[in-house]
């Protein structure tokens, strides 16, 4: 079915909404409960949501992802429901002997986890999360992949805003301390995942078909694709949240809580690229899968030239302006170096850019070189973490952070490169467009530094003189390649 030009916006727009309020509710939340709860305190509470969430993969086995591949363009109830109750039946089988394991050892694992007087509780807390988090994850991709952008979008909102009042709610009634908030995500994420439940069995109509399991066949092809996209997964975890872990374990939860809450600012680069790569992988495999690379290399360029054009810029104020901000929003004891922000911003717009490529790599079958490339590249951010973390701090973890996540970049676009691409899903307009408006606005920055006697407002100065010439020469880039497409 071809992919309408109303339909493709209005699931963007969806997905931005989406974004927007549920990571808008998220970064409020998360500022808020680093006041209510102080560095330590939030450290605490979200270095065990990282833990869950490196957990995850893990339970899952990589099925969710398989899901998509399987059931994207499945036409019948038989070919949808198959897939999503064994999927649901083996990682409800892991997960929930994986809790209980959690919940009996907390003793143990707390000595390792954190130095929070509340360690032992925290990581039970994680026992009942982990099982949560992995179901709802699990429906997600099955919503995503049979195009229920509405009904995720709806649940995800609706999640971050209950959230967001259940916190406020237990900070009024005098209650909240990590425990009882890593309780209410438990409750709500459950909620949210009897909600995902419901609307996927009515909508896709599997109650026709009851509930049965895959054949033999079925189960090993799909575990044939998701176990190396497990080990991937945990590889990118590696990379991308055991920080989180190590952080508070080695530095102890206050140093965790500062380094989270720069992470969580950075974290709006994420949200901007993932309505993108929501929408951009089933289309990415529907189009290959038919054979169409030429749809393929469209839906790419139309997706990620977007990003570009709009991330570049925020990640310049991002790196530019995140440690005032930070300190304006959670306070001084909060506070973080501006290098070690850039730092951290460099790794989430490397992170974010390389998506496209391991996309089309993991869709061409090259599940294994990327299950293999993303377990060197996480062990790589451990030991650079464990080796810098005490000798520089956080500077030193977001050096490592940074590195790994480059020379993964590189590593993805070496290969794909090898199949013919490399630097070509890189739209060559937009590209050219960026360049131009991020030298100009770069250029005018720097000139209004030199002249301007310095200020304290000079960073504020500098990070809008740049906004300024950048939106201005984007414009102006634009509106010249559309006049020689004309002529």
């Amino acid at each position: 079915m071809m992919i309408g030009r109303h339909r493709f916006h209005g699931d963007l727009i969806l997905r931005f909404a989406a974004e927007a309020m549920s990571k808008g509710s998220a970064l409020v939340m998360a500022f808020l409960l680093a006041r209510w709860l102080a560095a330590d305190g939030f450290g605490a509470y979200a270095q065990t949501q990282a833990m869950v969430a490196i957990l995850v993969p893990v339970v899952l086995l990589g099925l969710g992802f398989a899901l998509i591949r399987q059931i994207a363009g499945a036409s019948g109830a038989s070919e949808i429901s198959a897939p999503v109750f064994t999927a649901f039946t083996i990682t409800s089988g892991l997960t929930i002997p994986a809790a209980i394991v959690m919940w009996l050892l907390a003793d143990g694992i707390a000595v390792h986890f954190s130095d929070h007087p509340s360690a032992t509780m925290l990581v039970r807390m994680g026992a009942v999360l982990l099982p949560a988090a992995a179901w709802q994850s699990l429906l997600f991709e099955a919503l995503r992949a049979r195009h229920r952008v509405r009904s995720a979008t709806t649940l995800q909102i609706g999640e971050a805003a209950l959230s967001l009042l259940a916190m406020i709610l237990l900070f009024l009634a005098d209650r909240l301390d990590p425990v009882t908030a890593l309780t209410a995500i438990a409750a709500l994420k459950l909620l949210v995942v009897l909600l995902a439940a419901t609307d996927f069995a009515r909508s896709q109509d599997v109650w026709a078909d009851g509930f049965r399991f895959l054949p033999a066949s079925g189960l090993r092809a799909a575990l044939a694709l998701g176990i190396p996209f497990m080990f991937a997964s945990l590889g990118e975890a590696s990379m991308g949240l055991i920080d989180r872990v190590l952080v508070g374990s080695l530095a102890g939860a206050d140093m965790a809580g500062r380094y989270v809450a720069a992470q969580t600012l950075v974290a709006l680069l994420a949200s901007w690229g993932a309505p993108y790569w929501w929408l951009l992988y089933p289309r990415m495999a529907r189009a290959i899968a038919r054979g169409s690379s030429r749809g393929a290399m469209a839906v790419t360029h139309r997706l990620f030239g977007n990003f570009i054009i709009w991330g570049t810029p925020l990640a310049v104020i991002l790196a530019l302006l995140g440690s005032q901000i930070l300190t304006l929003a959670v306070g001084e004891a909060f506070q973080v170096s501006s290098t070690t922000i850039g730092l951290l911003v460099l790794a989430a717009f490397v992170n974010q850019a390389a998506t496209p490529w391991e996309y089309f790599l993991y869709i061409m079958g090259k599940a294994m070189f990327l299950m293999w490339v993303s377990l060197a590249w996480g062990v790589v951010a451990i030991i650079g973490i464990v080796v810098l973390l005490p000798e520089f701090g956080l500077l030193g973890t977001a050096a490592s952070v940074a590195g790994t996540r480059i020379g993964f970049a590189l590593s993805l676009i070496y290969a794909t490169g090898r199949q013919g691409l490399g630097p070509g899903l890189l739209p060559p307009q937009v590209t050219a467009r960026v360049a131009a408006a991020l030298a100009t606005g770069i250029g005018v920055a720097i000139a209004i530094r030199l002249t301007a006697s310095p200020t304290g407002a000079a960073t504020w100065q500098l990070a809008a003189s740049f906004l300024g010439a950048y939106l201005l020469m984007s414009l102006l880039a634009s509106r010249f390649q559309a006049r020689r497409r004309t002529t």
